[in-house]
């Protein structure tokens, strides 16, 4: 509910003030502003985070999907390629997928598939970047296998809906 993701946030900003140079504090400050739908504040948190020594590569995805949300695809980029080697392939073609670069996301989601990642996440990441690539054939049969067949309309549909270029935020 909106009450708990506001109390969260309060809650997050009280860790930040009592512990200014905490960078963990920051990341948990950012996930909270991504929950309330806050994407520029969660873009500057994450910097932040990053000044103060956070730089793992979930801080740098989380970096990137915010960048997304707020609308700013390039910076995500940016982000994703200088942590290419240290994210795992499956959140990272979907990160680029989801930034603009379907092509670039479905061919590293797809390397990755053939390389053995075979696990239903990864399948369902492809199937969504394919749908996000405008290929509906390919999205509907990776999507067919972990989606039961009565929900593989909704699940493809939804898809439709959200790969309008002007959803930015609600594909994060």
């Amino acid at each position: 509910s909106t009450r708990s993701v506001d109390r969260a946030v309060t809650t997050a900003e009280r860790a930040v003030e009592k512990a200014p140079r905490d960078a963990t504090a920051r990341v948990m400050l950012a996930h909270t502003y991504l929950q309330a739908g806050r994407f520029e504040s969660a873009v500057q948190t994450l910097r932040d985070a990053q000044a103060l020594g956070g730089q793992s590569p979930r801080t740098a995805l989380s970096l990137s999907l915010a960048y997304i949300a707020a609308g700013n695809d390039r910076e995500a980029l940016a982000v994703l390629g200088q942590w290419r080697d240290a994210l795992p392939a499956g959140d990272l073609g979907l990160a680029m997928a989801l930034a603009g670069d379907t092509a670039g996301g479905v061919a590293v989601l797809a390397d990755a598939l053939r390389a053995g990642e075979d696990s239903p996440g990864l399948r369902q990441n492809l199937a969504y970047a394919y749908a996000l690539d405008g290929r509906w054939q390919e999205a509907r049969l990776m999507a067919a296998q972990d989606v039961p067949a009565d929900q593989l309309d909704a699940r493809i549909s939804t898809w439709a809906r959200q790969a309008r270029p002007d959803l930015y935020r609600d594909r994060v």
